[in-house]
């Protein structure tokens, strides 16, 4: 039998790396957001809210599980090809896998313009 050894206070806190957008790029998102400051950044809410912290975007946790929904979805999405672009990046010879990763590169960008226009409509139906 196996005992659970009890956790330690001296233990080395956990580290998430690679780290998300707000932590990698804090500094840039402090000279500039793609949302405003108290207005809900689900398109489909845009509801004008106190934030009780500098970095709250949504206005409740409805709104940010819906956020992370959308992430998830779009995410999904261009995973794959974030990948494969990654890996080909810069591959100089192989014609086969410079026309994978020139159509994984391509891939992402019309899925980020779809998902940016998916947005901009779900904003526009909003009535504010």
């Amino acid at each position: 039998m196996t005992l659970i050894l009890p956790h330690s206070t001296n233990a080395v806190a956990p580290h998430f790396e690679p780290e998300d957008l707000m932590t990698f790029a804090h500094g840039e998102l402090v000279e500039w957001t793609p949302w405003e400051k108290g207005i809900c950044f689900n398109p489909g809410c845009g509801r004008v809210f106190t934030p009780s912290r500098d970095w709250q975007v949504y206005c409740c946790p409805k709104c940010k599980a819906a956020g992370t929904a959308e992430m998830r979805k779009w995410g999904h999405r261009m995973a794959l090809s974030t990948l494969i672009w990654r890996m080909g990046k810069y591959e100089k010879t192989d014609p086969a896998v410079r026309g994978v990763t020139n159509a994984a590169r391509r891939h992402i960008q019309h899925v980020t313009s779809a998902w940016l226009a998916d947005r901009q409509a779900r904003a526009s139906e909003v009535i504010r």
